[in-house]
This record gives C-alpha cells, sequence and structure tokens, in this order.
C-alpha cells in the first residue's frame, strides 16, 4: 500500500439508516479513514494500526494478508452481505454476525480535513490521470500490433491460397498423368489378353475332329487286329497235318447184258491233304 492508495464509496449507517461516505487510505502502518455523515456534518477521522489488524485477522483465523484483502473488500460497498454501524464515534463493519473490523474516529473540522483530503484527491487525480495516458499508450500500442497482426495474417491468408491454387494444380498435373498411365496399362493389359480370348472363343470345345479322327484311328487298328486275329485263325484251323479222305466202300447195282443187277464193289478213291494247301486250291 502506498501513500496515494485511497478508495471512496457510500454505505448505509444501519444504526440510523442514513447514508454516509467513506474516504479509505490505504497505508503501509495500516489505513485511515475519514466518515463523511452528510453534508452539513463535520467529518470524522480514525485510524487503524498494524497491531489492530494482527487481532482482528487472528479472531478471524486469517493471516493479515487475507484480513486486508477482506477489508478492502468489505469497505469498497460492493459486498452486500456487509452491514455498516456507525455509533458513538466508532464505524462497526459486520458479515452477518461476526464482527469484521473496529475503527475509532473523532470529529475534526472540515477546514482541517478537506484540504488534506483534496490534496490527496489532486494527487491521486493526478496517478489515475498518469495511468489513463499509460494505459492509453499501450491501447495504441495494441491496436497497432493487432493492425500488423491483421495485415499479415491477410499475407498470410494470400500466400496460404495461392499455395493451394499451385499445388491443387500440380496435383491435378500429376493426377492426369498417373491416369493416363493406368489407362496406357489397362490398354495394354487388354491387347495382350485379347487374342488369348481370342483363340479361346474359336477353339473347338466339343472335339468333333479330333474325336473322328481318334474314332478312325481306333477303327483302322480294330480292323487290323481283326484282320490279323482271322488270319492266324484260319492259319491255325488248318491241320498240321495231312488230312486224308478216305472213301467208304459202297455197292454198285450195274445191269448185265441178261438184265439182272450184279453188285461191285468200288473203293473210293483217297484223297489226301496237305497243310501246303489252300481251301481255295481245292475248291477251285
Amino acid at each position: 500500500m502506498g501513500e496515494s492508495d485511497i478508495s471512496t464509496c457510500c454505505v448505509i449507517n444501519k444504526h440510523e439508516n442514513q447514508l454516509m461516505t467513506l474516504f479509505i487510505e490505504w497505508l503501509d502502518t495500516g489505513l485511515k479513514i475519514a466518515i463523511f455523515p452528510d453534508s452539513d456534518s463535520s467529518p470524522f477521522i480514525g485510524e487503524m494500526g498494524l497491531e489492530e489488524i494482527d487481532n482482528f485477522a487472528k479472531e478471524l483465523s486469517k493471516t493479515r494478508i487475507e484480513y486486508l484483502s477482506g477489508t478492502r473488500e468489505a469497505l469498497s460497498g460492493r459486498d452486500e452481505s456487509v452491514q455498516f454501524f456507525f455509533k458513538d464515534s466508532k464505524l462497526r463493519w459486520k458479515r452477518g454476525t461476526w464482527n469484521q473490523g473496529l475503527i475509532g474516529v473523532k470529529s475534526t473540522p472540515s477546514a482541517q480535513v478537506f484540504p488534506d483530503i483534496l490534496k490527496k484527491f489532486v494527487l491521486r487525480n493526478r496517478q489515475l490521470e498518469s495511468s489513463v495516458e499509460r494505459l492509453e499508450t499501450e491501447v495504441r500500442e495494441v491496436k497497432t500490433s493487432r493492425q500488423r497482426v491483421e495485415e499479415k495474417l491477410e499475407e498470410t491468408v494470400t500466400l496460404k491460397n495461392e499455395m493451394e491454387k499451385d499445388l491443387y494444380s500440380k496435383f491435378i498435373i500429376v493426377l492426369n498423368l498417373k491416369k493416363a498411365k493406368i489407362r496406357e496399362l489397362q490398354s495394354k493389359t487388354r491387347d495382350k489378353a485379347e487374342p488369348k480370348d481370342e483363340e479361346v472363343f474359336q477353339a473347338q470345345t466339343d472335339d468333333s475332329d479330333a474325336s473322328e479322327k481318334e474314332t478312325a484311328k481306333h477303327e483302322q487298328k480294330s480292323n487290323n487286329v481283326s484282320t490279323s486275329r482271322y488270319s492266324n485263325s484260319a492259319t491255325n484251323s488248318r491241320p498240321s497235318t495231312s488230312r486224308k479222305r478216305d472213301s467208304d466202300s459202297f455197292a454198285l447195282d450195274l445191269p448185265d447184258d441178261s438184265g439182272t443187277s450184279t453188285k461191285k464193289s468200288v473203293n473210293s478213291s483217297r484223297l489226301t491233304f496237305t497243310s501246303d494247301e489252300s481251301d481255295e486250291d481245292f475248291f477251285s
């Protein structure tokens, strides 16, 4: 806290239900407070030192820093759960039923208070103006930086779009080349496959010619085998030894001159067949 750390707020005095203004100056040694009950009354001035701050912090089981942070929030007037009571030259504030702080004050002539308060307000105003100027400078720098970033972003977007177009055009070229290569390979594959397909479709699936030729060959072989077998059979059926035809004797009734028949015994001729003679020679 510094000498120029000042805060003000308007709160309601629950004891009289009247509005009052608080002027708080935060110091390294504690805090000072000025109470302005109304426009006609003299202000009341009081102070809370570090010893009192530590005592309240101990009662509330807090550290000094935690207590000062809570007190700053309570005296800002933004916490509606905090109630203020100003009576008998004492300012007390509570949160619920718990006392959060107590400061003893005394009435001080306005002629002594206002010059000091005015001086503090002037200093505070100067600090605020300096802070505003600093913030305005920062805002201008931020705006400038933002403008540069936006310009850079636009350039980046433009570059990105150009790169996308370039990459897309290159991709289209490569894709067309690949498609052409694929079509070429497909064409070559079809050219190689078509003759085989024609041969397959032109081929005789019933094998009629081959069957006829094969049948003729089998018949020829069968005829040759039959002829050979017949020849062998004919050859084998011939007698290996000479066949002899012996004629039996038979009697002939021959009439004689007297008209009387006489029987004569006649021996038939004997025929002899050899294996060298054929049936054809015999019957010819």
